[in-house]
């Protein structure tokens, strides 16, 4: 099965797969490179003019607005192949060795959605070294042997939505997809917590992670600023204590809320790495250094 978009030329085998470029892999690099639309680590789809209506053809003497495509596809530039495994299987190792490199990667044919991190490390501040690379795909294959169907799907939705929920535009949204990415590893994890808020607190202690101060309990054991920020977001459209848009909260959850999903999802896998232990505001980038 092919798929993309990674710059990475490592070649590796595990155990019953094995990922590797395409043959066409500079072809495909050099086109990207040639064509392609960046800006800070992020590619964009191909330009496209919106269209007037005739009165605003008539009143109106400038060009249409330049938007970016929202959905695009780029050629493959990797494929994964394996004797044994079906699909389903594959796409989730793709979907897996994404989260390891810290980039959106789906099969070949998939259209991408928005802006699309390139970058490795982009979007979980990680670099895979050495033996990173068959360690971690080795253990992100045994969580899906396994795991039963529901608990593949779950974690499935859990990376998909804790990558592309970093292309959002906007620091809101953003929040809103780590959220939800929260939600859904709590609902993985087996764990009853007490209340809503309660949630991160239990996960961080099951997994031995640092919780961020934001996610501690308050005096009444209700509600930390974690849960009132998400509560104000989905249930008042207030974010940050104003109308959404007209404040923004003192906490950088943008870093530091997506970097606590990083070490939930990586334990939940089984990924031993010592950046679960690194604190919530750490802001370097970490190499995986993923034991077996």
């Amino acid at each position: 099965m092919k798929f993309g978009f990674l710059t990475d030329k490592k070649s590796f085998e595990c155990n019953s797969f094995k990922i590797a470029p395409i043959p066409e892999f500079d072809d495909a690099l050099g086109e990207f490179y040639e064509s392609v639309h960046v800006s800070n680590g992020w590619f964009y789809g191909p330009e496209e003019e919106l269209k007037k209506s005739s009165i605003e053809v008539k009143k109106f003497k400038g060009r249409g607005p330049i938007n970016c495509s929202s959905f695009f596809r780029i050629n493959p530039t990797h494929e994964i192949t394996s004797d044994t495994y079906t699909e389903d299987h594959l796409r989730f190792l793709i979907l897996g060795y994404g989260f390891l490199q810290g980039l959106y990667l789906s099969p070949a044919g998939y259209s991408y959605l928005g802006r699309t991190a390139y970058e490795p490390g982009k979007l979980n501040g990680l670099f895979l070294l050495g033996s990173d690379y068959i360690n971690g795909m080795e253990t992100i294959d045994q969580f899906y042997l396994s795991a039963s169907t529901e608990e593949r799907n779950q974690m499935f939705s859990s990376i998909h939505w804790y990558l592309i929920g970093q292309s959002h535009q906007f620091d809101w949204d953003r929040f809103d997809a780590q959220y939800k990415v929260l939600d859904g590893l709590y609902k993985l994890s087996g764990i009853k917590a007490k209340n809503h808020a309660s949630r991160p607190v239990e996960l961080a202690r099951k997994y031995n992670v640092k919780l961020p101060p934001w996610a501690e309990l308050d005096s009444t054991g209700r509600q930390s600023k974690l849960s009132k920020q998400r509560n104000e977001l989905v249930h008042e459209a207030k974010y940050g204590g104003h109308p959404i848009g007209y404040s923004y909260p003192d906490e950088n959850y943008s870093l530091e809320f997506t970097s606590f999903n990083t070490k939930l999802i990586a334990a939940t896998l089984g990924v031993k790495t010592p950046y679960l232990h690194a604190e919530p505001s750490n802001r370097e980038y970490w190499g995986w250094d993923i034991r077996t």
